[in-house]
């Protein structure tokens, strides 16, 4: 791949903030949560904590391919995407934003959890205490990346997708074989 076949571009250009409000219990949509480590996650997989709401109508509504990050947790690599064919619902302090046309949603996914993405928010971040620094979508939205043309993009996302079903695979093998009722056979 030549240089010239990479764009710069501000995270702006890139992405539309989204902010559709729903009551989980009127809209029956499933409360889910966000973590550095798994991404979208369901509220029962992590913890249940629905006695603590108090307010039933300030989440935001996560859509199929909608993209959704904690701006307090920006600096940490804490963003979602919801390749799910469902809405779910997030807190409204998450922040909700789509790709825009001509680039790949899983491309765009799985750059924002990388180290150079990550290096980047931390640079962009703003607040007075490092632990408290947030990345707000005005201030990402100033962010400039390089990416690949979009055509690059899908073949990168194609990759990484495949990658995770692969990986996800692996885990529910190895969930499996831990299973205490699981016995080993040998001939």
């Amino acid at each position: 791949m030549k240089p010239k076949d990479w764009e710069q571009r501000k995270l702006g250009d890139v992405f539309e903030q989204t902010s559709n409000l729903v009551n989980p219990k009127e809209d029956e949509i499933e409360l889910w949560s966000l973590t550095v480590e798994d991404g979208l996650t369901k509220k029962s997989d992590r913890y249940n904590r629905e006695f603590l709401v108090k307010k039933d109508d300030n989440f935001k509504e996560v859509r199929p391919g909608d993209i959704v990050y904690n701006p307090m947790n920006m600096t940490l690599g804490a963003v979602g995407y919801n390749g799910m064919a469902k809405s779910v619902a997030v807190s409204g302090y998450y922040t909700t934003m789509v790709a825009k046309e001509n680039y790949d949603t899983y491309y765009i996914n799985t750059w924002l959890k990388s180290p150079q993405a990550i290096r980047l928010y931390r640079t962009y971040a703003t607040g007075s205490l490092i632990e408290k620094q947030r990345v707000q979508f005005p201030t990402l939205s100033i962010i400039p990346v390089t990416f690949p043309k979009y055509e690059e993009q899908i073949k990168i996302g194609s990759y990484f997708h495949s990658i995770d079903n692969l990986i996800t695979l692996h885990q529910r093998q190895t969930d499996f074989y831990k299973k205490p009722n699981f016995y080993f056979i040998s001939s």
